[in-house]
C-alpha cells in the first residue's frame, strides 16, 4: 500500500510536468487488442487513470511480447510493463483494485490457470495457478466461444485494495458445481470454497461486497434434467475464505431472485435488488411478481424487506400486465442500484423481451437434416430501452423514465439452456456474455452524482452507426448526453473519465494502433 501511495505522488507530479494537457493519444504496434482487457484505474469510484493491454510484437514463432500500459486520467502515460510468453497462452480477463492489476491467462496445453498480480511499478508481486481438469477445460472454451470481444471483465471481480474474486465453473461427471477463488493481493494468501452439499447441478453469480464478506446469488437443483431450481444467498468471508452464511431466498412470504447488491450508506450492510415470486412458483420457470429490496448484515440477518408489485406499484408509471411485462419494453434486468447523498435511491433497469428466433430454428433444421446441433437456440432476447426507477429512502417508487432505444438481438447459444428457461434466466446469460446495451455508471466518492452510460446504434436520415449515450444525475436533475461513435476502427468501447467526460478507445486492426480519446458530457 506504501508504495501505492508514492506511485500516487509520483503521478501527481507527471499530471503538473505535463500541464494536464494530453486529451488523446495514439499507440502503434499493437499486434492485437481484446479491449475488454482495458479498464478505469479506480479510487474511491473516481477515475485516476487507464490501463491497457495488448501485444506489442512477435519475437519468434513460439514467443510474443506483451504491454501493459498505464495511463493518467488525461491519457498521459505514466509506466510501461512489457513481458514475453509463450504464444499459445490466452489471456482470458484481466482487472484493477486500487492498487495492483491482475491477469487470467489461460494454458491449453497445460490445462490450468494461471493468474499474475502486478503493482503498479511493473514488478509481478504473485503468481496464482489452478489445474483444471477435460470437462472444466471444455465449459471454459465453450463459455469463451460466446463472449464478445469488446464486453468488460465478467471472470474477475476486484476487492479494493485486498485482491481480486473469481468463480470457476467446475464439472465432475454429471455432476456441475463451481469454486471460489479469493486472491489476496497485500500478501500472498488464496482461499478457495468449494460447496460441500449433494446437489447435482449449482451456479453461482457475484454479487458484490463490503469490508469483509462478498455475497453471491447461488441457482441449485437436485437433479440436471429438470428445472427445478432454488434460490440461495451465500457470503464468504473475504480474510478467510470460509462460508460466513447461506440462506435460501425462497422461505419467507415470497421467494426472492437477487440480481444486484449496494452497501448501505454508512454501513456494511447490504441493499439486495431483485425480483420475487409467489411461493408455489419457481425461479427459472414462472412469471415474477414484482421488484423486491432486501437489506442484509454481514451475517445473513435479513433486516428489512421491501415487496413492490409491477402491477399495483410499478403501475402508477407504466403500463404492466400480471406477469411483469411492460407494454413495448418487455421484463426488467437490473444493473446497478445506487443510493445518492441526498437520500435518493436509482436502480439502473434494461428492458428485454424472449421470442422466437428464425435464425436458430432455421439452423436447428439444418443441422437435423445434416445430423449436427445447430449452434443457436431456437429463442432469442430482444434488448429493447432503458428504464430509471427512483425510490424514496423507505424504497416506494417515486419517478420511473423510460430512455427509448434502438433494440437489438441477443440469439440463445445451444448448450446454454436458453430454450427451456425463463426470460429472467436467459436474461443473466445475456449479461454474462455482455449482451446487453448498457456500458456503466460512474459516480464520486461522496455519491452526489451520478452517469449511466449505455450504447445505441442509431438509424435516420442524419446519421447511421453506433452511438454512446449518458444519463446524468446532479443537483436532483437528470439530464442526456450522446456521442456519435462512427469510426473505421475494427473495434471500440467506452469507458468512464473524469468528471464530465468519457474516454473513447479505438482499435484499428489494419494500422496496428489503439486511439484513445477524452469526450465531454453535457
Amino acid at each position: 500500500m506504501k508504495r501505492f501511495k508514492w506511485t500516487l505522488l509520483s503521478l501527481i507530479a507527471i499530471l503538473i510536468s505535463h500541464s494536464l494537457i494530453a486529451q488523446n493519444l495514439t499507440i502503434d504496434k499493437v499486434y492485437t487488442a481484446y479491449l475488454r482487457n482495458s479498464g478505469p484505474i479506480l479510487q474511491k469510484e473516481e477515475v485516476k487513470g487507464y490501463y491497457l493491454f495488448y501485444q506489442s510484437d512477435k519475437v519468434d514463432r513460439h514467443t510474443d511480447e506483451y504491454t501493459v500500459q498505464i495511463l493518467d486520467e488525461n491519457l498521459n502515460k505514466v509506466k510501461e510493463i512489457k513481458f514475453t510468453d509463450d504464444k499459445s497462452i490466452q489471456l482470458l480477463e484481466s482487472s484493477y483494485n486500487g492498487s495492483e492489476l491482475i491477469f487470467l491467462f489461460y494454458n491449453k496445453g497445460e490445462k490450468q490457470l494461471d493468474y499474475r498480480i502486478y503493482d503498479m511499478s511493473g514488478k509481478m508481486k504473485y503468481d496464482y495457478t489452478k489445474e483444471i481438469d477435460k470437462k472444466t477445460k471444455a465449459m471454459l472454451e465453450n463459455y469463451e466461444r460466446f463472449k464478445r470481444e469488446d464486453g468488460l471483465n465478467k471472470e474477475i471481480f476486484d476487492i479494493e485494495d485486498r485482491g481480486f474474486i473469481t468463480i470457476i465453473p467446475e464439472r465432475d461427471g454429471s455432476h456441475y458445481t463451481y469454486e471460489i477463488d479469493i486472491l489476496h493481493s497485500d500478501e500472498k494468501k488464496q482461499f478457495a470454497y468449494n460447496p460441500t452439499d449433494d446437489y447435482k447441478f449449482a451456479q453461482a453469480s457475484y454479487l458484490g461486497s463490503n469490508d469483509s464478506v462478498a455475497l453471491f446469488e447461488v441457482l441449485k437443483k437436485e437433479k440436471v434434467s429438470n428445472n427445478k431450481f432454488e434460490s440461495w444467498l451465500l457470503g464468504i468471508n473475504l480474510f478467510t475464505g470460509r462460508k460466513a452464511f447461506e440462506i435460501s431466498t425462497e422461505k419467507e412470504e415470497y421467494k426472492f431472485f437477487p440480481m444486484n447488491i449496494s452497501t448501505v450508506q454508512g454501513s456494511t450492510d447490504y441493499m439486495v435488488l431483485g425480483e420475487y415470486y409467489d411461493k408455489d412458483k419457481t425461479v427459472v420457470s414462472d412469471n415474477t411478481l414484482g421488484l423486491a429490496i432486501w437489506i442484509m448484515d454481514n451475517k445473513g440477518n435479513v433486516k428489512i424487506r421491501k415487496y413492490s408489485s409491477w402491477t399495483k406499484d410499478l403501475g402508477k408509471f407504466l403500463n404492466v400486465n400480471e406477469k411483469g411485462r411492460i407494454d413495448q419494453i418487455g421484463y426488467l434486468f437490473f444493473h446497478r442500484i445506487i443510493q445518492t447523498e441526498d437520500g435518493k435511491i436509482f436502480a439502473v433497469g434494461e428492458g428485454y423481451k424472449r421470442t422466437a428466433s428464425a435464425l436458430g430454428i432455421t439452423m436447428t433444421a439444418l443441422g437435423a437434416l445434416g445430423g449436427t446441433v445447430g449452434g443457436n437456440g431456437v429463442t432469442k432476447l430482444v434488448i429493447t430501452d432503458m428504464v430509471l426507477l427512483q425510490f424514496d429512502k423507505l424504497f416506494n417508487f417515486e419517478n420511473v423514465k423510460v430512455y427509448e432505444k434502438n433494440h437489438n438481438n441477443f440469439e440463445s447459444p445451444n448448450g446454454m439452456g436458453g430454450d427451456f428457461v425463463t426470460p429472467q434466466i436467459m436474461a443473466q446469460i445475456a449479461k454474462t456474455l455482455g449482451r446487453f446495451d448498457f456500458a456503466f455508471t460512474q459516480t464520486d466518492q461522496n455519491h452526489s452524482a451520478f452517469v449511466v452510460g449505455y450504447t445505441d446504434y442509431e438509424r435516420n436520415s442524419d446519421y447511421r452507426g453506433m452511438t454512446f449515450h449518458s444519463i446524468s444525475y446532479a443537483n436532483s436533475n437528470l439530464t442526456t448526453d450522446k456521442i456519435n461513435l462512427a469510426s473505421k476502427a475494427t473495434r471500440s468501447i467506452v469507458l468512464p473519465g473524469k468528471p464530465g467526460s468519457v474516454m473513447i478507445l479505438e482499435y484499428f486492426k489494419k494500422e496496428k494502433k489503439l486511439d484513445m480519446r477524452l469526450e465531454k458530457l453535457n
